[in-house]
């Protein structure tokens, strides 16, 4: 069996700056709780409203949302996600960006 000699590629690589920021297209940040009993989540918050709104409004979902009376009892256990979306900026030409999904 005879083995031909693999060729070497050789890449350049060097430092780009870049600058992460909120992403100027999306709304900055979104607030959300679910019940980890059932799944439902908290309504989708205003994008106009803080992230200190939206907190509460989380807050007052979940506390709503225990008091109502379940065929299988009290929804009690919580989680709340916070979502930042964040932009890059290259501080030069680095080729184009691929598509959002």
């Amino acid at each position: 069996m005879s083995h031909r000699p693999t060729r070497q590629h050789r890449r350049r690589y060097r430092y780009v700056e870049m600058t992460l920021a909120p992403d100027p297209d999306a709304t900055p940040y979104t607030v959300h709780a679910t019940c980890t009993t059932c799944g439902d989540q908290s309504p989708t918050p205003e994008p106009t409203e803080t992230i200190t709104g939206m907190h509460h409004q989380a807050q007052r979902w979940c506390t709503s949302h225990a008091a109502h009376d379940h065929r299988d009892g009290r929804h009690l256990r919580y989680t709340a996600t916070v979502t930042l979306h964040w932009h890059i900026t290259p501080g030069e030409d680095i080729g184009p960006a691929a598509p959002t999904r």
